[in-house]
This record gives structure tokens, sequence and C-alpha cells, in this order.
């Protein structure tokens, strides 16, 4: 069996390009591919390549995974900017905390930050603090582990819970900055 790698968007899902190669009458096996499980399959499509061949063949491949990582670096991009649009635009004014050393950034809408201030318990606190969490994750998620470790310190936890930490911790600092 010849093994092919096909580069297509978000919108094409495994199931929906083996129906298209069974339409052609194509019979496949079709498994998505993350960057480092594509690297892996394309080393080891290039090792079957004729000795003279891999140097080209290796070069192609580092150029593809090159503008994967672009294309994956730029959809973050635009869905973190996006998010901030959209923050501004639901919520309001937005404030820029930045983590000493300012490794860290997130632009935070200022209303949240009162509300869970003067959240008359616990439980709403909880509940605000989640919602914004949320709200942030695409800034969030672009955090580096060993950053938000040195962040967090003692309170890190290594999983999702330690982007709440850091909410909690960014909306304390703010709420100082105001006060």
């Amino acid at each position: 069996m010849n093994r092919h790698a096909v580069l297509t968007d978000d919108a094409i899902d495994d199931a929906a390009l083996r129906a298209v190669l069974e339409a052609a009458g194509i019979e496949a096996q079709v498994k998505p591919l993350h960057l480092q499980r594509a690297a892996k399959v394309a080393a080891d499509i290039i090792g079957e390549y004729p000795e003279g061949q891999r140097e080209h063949a290796r070069d192609t491949l580092v150029r593809w995974m090159d503008e994967a990582l672009d294309t994956a670096d730029d959809a973050r991009l635009k869905r973190i900017t996006d998010s901030i649009e959209k923050l501004k635009r639901d919520h309001g004014e937005l404030e820029t905390w930045r983590c000493e050393g300012g490794y860290i950034a997130l632009e935070v809408p200022t209303a949240f930050i009162t509300s869970i201030a003067n959240a008359a318990n616990d439980a709403r606190r909880d509940i605000e603090l989640r919602t914004l969490t949320g709200l942030l994750l695409p800034q969030l998620e672009r955090i580096a582990p060993s950053i938000l470790q040195d962040v967090l310190g003692a309170e890190y936890a290594s999983n999702r819970g330690d982007y709440e930490r850091l909410v909690a911790m960014v909306c304390r600092d703010l709420l100082e900055h105001h006060n």
C-alpha cells in the first residue's frame, strides 16, 4: 500500500476524506495526523526513498512542516485577536494585565474584575471566575507550561485548573491596581 499525506483545513475530517476517496473508487485508511505524528510518518516515508532522493524529500518535508506550523500560529493568533475583539464588544472596557517580567499579557474585561470582587458569596465568585476563565481561554492556551509554572509558583498543578488560578491572581492584581 502506498502512503500519502494530505493537508486539509479544519473543515475536513477523516470521515469526510475517506468518503471522498471511496466515492472515487480508492480503498484507503485515513488517519488524522498531528504535527508530531505527521513528522514521524513523513520520516518513515522518506526512509523508503532511494538514497539520492532523500535529501530533496527531507527538504520538502521541512518546508511543509514549517508551513504547517506557520498556518497553526496564524490560526491561533486569529482566534486570540477575534476573542479579544469579542470581549471588548460584549463586555466593554478591557484592561491589560502583565505578569512580572512581561512574559504573559492578558486582556481582561474590567466589568468582570468588579463583578468578582463584589460577588455576594463564594459560589457567585466561583461562577464569575469560571466564566471569565472560559472567555480568556484563547489567550490562556498560548501560555507555555513552564511560564505558567513560574508565574503560579507553588500553586501550579499542571492541569486546566491552573488557568483558573492564574485568572484569580490576575483579578486580585488588577483590583489592587485600581485601589
